[in-house]
């Protein structure tokens, strides 16, 4: 399945809305039908087993995808934001996870000793990474999905978030769906 289009129509969808969704309908739309995740298998940057991270590992957790990459100067923009985000949220079940979509080891060790980074930084070969940055529709970066505890795509953000406007939007979101109880179902 061609998750591309999948992932472009959503993200059309919400961003052609003026308000965000939320769980009063009198005042918030709703809620899409959500998209399943792709999973995928990425290595962890400072892991020193060298185990592998699939996405499906963090079922049960509200999940920012973040697709980035260290020559991409709004993409380092968000890395404050995304700090106090997830240490604010973490011990709430909120995890981000930092795709970097084109960079090797050494441009990613060297990058951290100049930026702090809280949150797992994923990383892997061009031809993974193609194929990843394929099925989520990765053309520019920075571009993040949020994920729900079910493992479906939520919400798209196809452009930096920052400043109060995308930060409060982030938020919100990041709130409602922790509040929102897993049913324990597996990420497909």
């Amino acid at each position: 399945m061609n998750y591309i289009l999948i992932l472009i129509s959503s993200i059309s969808i919400i961003l052609s809305n003026s308000t965000p969704y939320g769980s009063d309908t009198k005042t918030n739309q709703k809620e899409p039908d959500y998209i399943p995740i792709y999973d995928f298998e990425l290595n962890l940057l400072n892991d020193t087993s060298n185990t592998k991270i699939k996405l499906s590992d963090f079922n049960g957790s509200v999940v920012l995808l973040n697709f980035w990459a260290t020559w991409c100067g709004p993409c380092i923009v968000e890395i404050p934001e995304f700090n106090t985000l997830y240490n604010k949220y973490k011990d709430k079940g909120f995890e981000i996870l930092g795709v970097s979509v084109s960079d090797s080891k050494q441009q990613l060790e060297k990058f951290q000793k100049k930026f702090d980074v809280d949150y797992k930084i994923l990383y892997s070969s061009p031809d993974v990474m193609n194929e990843i940055n394929r099925n989520y529709g990765v053309n520019s970066v920075p571009l993040s999905y949020l994920i729900n505890r079910e493992g479906y795509v939520v919400r798209g953000y196809p452009s930096a978030i920052i400043g109060e406007y995308w930060t409060s939007a982030l938020t919100n979101d990041i709130i409602k769906f922790l509040d929102t109880p897993s049913s324990s179902l597996p990420y497909k």
